[in-house]
């Protein structure tokens, strides 16, 4: 294929943008406004007259996003969010459902559900959307941490369950982290080898199509009040590979999909239509051995939850049930995030999830409030509807976790997908910064970290890193 795709700009939010997938050629719009928060503007397409939106434009953006379900409690306490068996809130603190044998805790503690014999200790705080417990015997909480699962001894110090906090889960003596995500996994399998980001990687794919639940706002751009559902991919031999599979949540771009999904989604250039656009992407990540959790939804930087949060909750939910076949498959505590224009920005606005620990966006983003994890931004040095300029402001707003900007020149804002495939820099570059960050592949360190990394040295990009990248060898 050409390089010759291109996108429209619907709206601006903190000075980064919204983006329409579309085509090249003298596609402009009409009527829009600039109202964050609002609905979306109006899009002729092409022949339509107006400005003509290059680089970014005044539009209008959704609402925002309600990152998990809020429960209330009774009086002077909070419910521990996703208990099993349901939570009842008592004064001054909570206790989890189907606690057999445990023993509750003191003022303001939590009990371990479903622990055999398992203790909780006192003046443990569970906040908004918090920490479920279950599991282990012998576990414990200790002041303002949350408990450990199925940990033998395992005990989580000085941490908090924040808003959208997960599960804690897994092995024996693990720990939970301090910021409420995911302490260890359930799952327990071999270390992961290094391998090469720029070839296919030794897993056969498998695709699980329209799973999960309902979401995304709507109406869509495509599939107008039709809510979508989710495909999944993943290695074929999931159950049998002996490995824990890092999961990662995809964000499309504006009208656009992981692949297509005829007859409203599909890839045709005569008739100016792009759904369908990132199997290279999506399917190099799952031969590698990740799994790829992707919406269907084509406006993925809207919707309360937004979609890619549903989705992590849902597989979340799938890796503790027996009867799903991601069972105790899937690394729980180590999650990442990802996407392309809008969905760049879709994934800056999950960033903040503490359950997210490495996050990656290629040509969109939006401001970034908090991150948990190392982050590498794209840009493509030939996108005239995502300026560079634009990119790299959010990069360097990120001073608090290692954070890397790349300028792909030659790419346009969608030209980057057709780069040779897995050897094209942003590609390569992808796999291997989560390789790095949520399979420990120290080995690909050297792609990004030491004074002379090798895309440091890469004729196609141009990199910037900031000092918790410069001061870390490789």
């Amino acid at each position: 294929m050409t390089d010759s795709r291109r996108v429209l700009a619907l709206g601006a939010v903190g000075g980064t943008f919204l983006l329409l997938a579309g085509c090249s050629g003298s596609t402009s719009v009409t009527n829009v406004t600039s109202v964050t928060g609002g609905a979306q503007g109006t899009l002729p397409g092409t022949g339509g007259s107006g400005n003509n939106l290059t680089g970014g434009a005044p539009g209008q953006v959704g609402g925002t996003t309600a990152l998990a379900s809020t429960t209330s409690a009774g009086s002077g306490g909070a419910t521990v969010g996703n208990a099993s068996g349901g939570t009842a809130a008592s004064t001054g603190g909570t206790t989890a459902g189907n606690a057999s044998g445990g023993t509750a805790a003191g003022t303001g503690g939590t009990t371990a559900g479903n622990a055999s014999g398992g203790t909780a200790a006192g003046h443990s705080s569970a906040q908004t959307g918090g920490v479920s417990s279950s599991g282990g015997a012998g576990s414990s909480v200790q002041t303002g941490g949350k408990t450990a699962v199925n940990g033998s001894g395992g005990a989580a110090g000085n941490s908090t369950a924040q808003t959208g906090g997960a599960k804690s889960s897994g092995g024996a003596g693990g720990s939970a982290q301090t910021g409420g995500g995911s302490s260890t996994s359930a799952c327990v399998g071999k270390a992961w080898p290094t391998a090469d980001p720029t070839v296919a990687g030794p897993f056969a794919i498998a695709a699980d199509k329209n799973v999960g639940p309902l979401a995304g706002y709507t109406p869509d751009p495509i599939y107008g009040d039709t809510q979508q559902r989710f495909n999944v991919y993943r290695p074929k031999d999931l159950a049998t590979s002996g490995y824990c599979h890092p999961i990662l949540i995809w964000s499309n771009g504006h009208t656009d999909n992981p692949e297509q999904n005829p007859p409203l989604c599909v890839v045709d250039s005569a008739a100016n239509k792009w759904c369908g656009t990132y199997p290279v992407l999506i399917n190099q990540l799952a031969s590698q051995g990740f799994v790829v959790v992707a919406s269907l939804s084509t406006t993925t930087s809207r919707g309360t939850p937004l979609p890619s949060i549903v989705g992590l909750d849902w597989i979340l939910q799938q890796a503790e049930d027996p009867s799903s076949p991601y069972y105790h498959h899937l690394d729980t505590a180590h999650i990442g995030a990802l996407g392309h224009s809008e969905g760049g920005m879709a994934t800056c606005m999950v960033a903040k999830d503490a359950r997210i620990t490495a996050s990656g966006t290629v040509s969109g983003t939006s401001t970034i409030s908090s991150l948990h994890g190392p982050s590498l931004f794209i840009c493509g040095g030939k996108d005239t509807v995502v300026s560079c300029s634009s990119v790299e402001t959010t990069y360097k707003s990120v001073t608090d976790q290692p954070a890397m900007f790349m300028n792909n020149l030659s790419a346009d804002h969608g030209g980057w997908e057709y780069q040779n495939g897995a050897k094209g820099p942003d590609i390569f570059a992808l796999t291997a910064w989560f390789r790095v960050h949520l399979m420990g592949d120290t080995a690909n360190r050297k792609y990004f970290f030491g004074t002379s990394c090798t895309l440091c040295t890469d004729s196609r990009v141009t990199v910037q890193r900031n000092s918790l990248m410069t001061q870390q060898a490789p």
